[in-house]
């Protein structure tokens, strides 16, 4: 269960410090108020995604912390161990956000995804919001009802391996199937692509040394009269540099005695002079032996014609591309000899992994038809309990093919009046029969469910009178095994609050922001009586409000 809830910097929140009590929790106060703001900065610990625009002070960061008490759930450490993260008892959660809207989150210290945290969230709290009755519509709402009430979990991860190993075999039976439809003449046209790179005879920097040996023959001339200019001035020439630097060589060997810098001078020039011999001598050689060759720049000139075009061709951008695709063609060649072979044994498993599918399907599927009728039954007894005597539900059950929640389309049908039949939820337009008929579901789920705590923002919408007086008795009774939270409008649920926190705007300070202070004693029956009788008439009311309490104690 939530047992210490600190909020800094979210919303209208500027810091906000909750300890949290086992049993019925009710939140009160005036629409805007910030209630929905409380639930929004729990829902961000449970993995919601978040950004900068729901900062307070759009400089700073905020941070949202949670303290969980999970001692008494020892079924959790199975989930903690699969997302590796420690099993501690408190389970200490939190989500920082910063300025740019990045946001970190940490489970006992230890930085974890969004989605482990939501993983972690979803066993720790369920929180059921006013849009939430919408998910009433949607095709998965009665597949999870029905699960989690038989507790298929074991039997849902058991399909869903089965199911995505299915998946798997049919996705390659596919490609196989494919390869083997094309035939011959994709595997003729494999077989001249793979050849034609072959017999090119490729290889990785080829084509640099290329390009530069043709440069150089196309500019031969240019090249020769260039290198026979060099070799003039630097050795050949009476006033070449060989013959200047020679004289000067001399000149320092005689200075070199006379002093140790004079003597440096003279190791530098003879360095100098080793140097330029060694590149005289290099391009003397050169010179000699550079000549044009037509045939040679005729034969360079078609390799890179060559190249070029297999590289237009082929849509490669460099030689090592070319390279990889021609070694794709080999394996894929190597794919197509065996390919019959591949296709018979890829058609095994996949008639071994589709019947293993549908054995994990109908196995998931006699478990939610086991458990139909209890269901029925159990809303039913809620739904009468509610002040909805005519109530009906009926269960609308298709086959469909395998689907990564098995074999099963469920949909789940209500009415809520004698002789109309049921009829799928998004055609039932009362709020209020939706908001018991939810209540009814989270009654049943929770007696289900080993759910440390659960939220629940205005569950009873579109209710009044004696039907709320029973959902406060119902809400109650849920309070016994699970921490509860009601954010509600009705002084009938609010007086069957164990604990009740009172959210209020504060316009004090230059910003206004949201704060919430816990209720006790004549503030309660203040709250309370407003709640009855507005602002001007609740004060009339205390004294019955007093009454109340007394006959709902909390």
């Amino acid at each position: 269960m939530l047992r210490h809830l600190e909020v800094q910097n979210y919303a209208l929140i500027d810091q906000l410090d909750l300890q949290l009590a086992e049993g019925l929790t009710v939140i009160t106060g005036e629409t805007g108020a910030g209630k929905s703001i409380l639930l929004g900065a729990i829902s961000l610990l449970l993995g919601q995604r978040a950004d900068s625009k729901s900062l307070y002070d759009d400089q700073k960061k905020c941070v949202i912390e949670g303290s969980f008490s999970i001692a008494s759930y020892p079924h959790l450490k199975e989930i903690f161990q699969l997302e590796d993260i420690d099993f501690e008892d408190p389970c200490l959660i939190r989500r920082e956000i910063n300025p740019q809207g990045k946001s970190r989150s940490f489970i006992n210290d230890t930085p974890v995804t969004l989605e482990s945290m939501k993983r972690i969230g979803q066993e720790l709290v369920d929180i059921h919001s006013q849009q939430d009755n919408g998910w009433m519509g949607h095709p998965d709402f009665a597949l999870e009802l029905v699960d989690d009430f038989a507790q298929n979990q074991v039997i849902k991860l058991s399909y869903e391996k089965a199911f995505k190993a299915f998946q798997l075999a049919q996705h390659h039976q596919e490609q196989l199937a494919q390869k083997s439809k094309l035939g011959n003449q994709a595997l003729d046209f494999l077989q001249f692509q793979w050849e034609e790179l072959d017999k090119a005879q490729l290889e990785i920097g080829e084509y640099e040394l290329l390009s530069e040996q043709l440069q150089k023959l196309q500019n031969s001339g240019q090249i020769l009269e260039k290198l026979a200019q060099l070799a003039n001035y630097l050795s050949v020439s009476e006033s070449s540099a060989m013959e200047q630097i020679g004289q000067a060589r001399q000149l320092s060997q005689s200075l070199s005695k006379w002093g140790q810098s004079f003597d440096q001078w003279n190791q530098r020039i003879q360095s100098l002079w080793i140097e330029l011999k060694d590149l005289s001598a290099e391009v003397e050689s050169e010179a000699e032996s550079f000549q044009s060759d037509p045939l040679e720049l005729e034969k360079c000139q078609k390799r890179l014609d060559l190249l070029n075009r297999l590289l237009q061709k082929y849509q490669s951008k460099d030689m090592t591309s070319l390279i990889a695709l021609r070694d794709q063609f080999s394996a894929e060649l190597a794919q197509y000899e065996n390919v019959d072979q591949a296709l018979e044994e890829a058609n095994k498993a996949l008639i071994e992994a589709e019947g293993k599918a549908l054995e994990n399907a109908l196995e998931l599927h006699q478990s939610r038809f086991n458990s139909l009728d209890a269901i029925e039954k159990t809303l039913l007894q809620s739904l009468h309990q509610l002040g909805m005597p005519n109530a009906q539900l009926a269960w609308d059950i298709q086959p469909t093919k395998l689907t990564k929640t098995g074999q099963d389309k469920i949909q789940l049908l209500f009415s809520a009046n004698k002789g109309l039949a049921p009829k799928p939820f998004k055609q039932i337009a009362s709020g209020g029969e939706l908001s018991r008929l939810m209540l009814s579901i989270k009654h049943l789920l929770a007696q289900k469910r080993a759910l440390p705590t659960l939220i629940l923002d205005e569950i009873d919408t579109g209710v009044s009178g004696e039907i709320a007086i029973k959902m406060g008795q119902m809400l109650t009774q849920m309070s016994q095994k699970h921490q509860l939270i009601a954010i509600t409008h009705l002084p009938q649920i609010a007086l069957t609050g164990q604990t009740h926190w009172f959210v209020y705007k504060n316009h004090e300070g230059e910003k206004t922001v949201s704060s919430i202070k816990t209720l006790v004693g004549e503030e309660r029956i203040d709250e309370i009586a407003k709640m009855i009788g507005g602002q001007t008439g609740y004060v009339d009311l205390k004294e019955n409000v007093r009454k109340l309490m007394k006959n709902n104690p909390s």
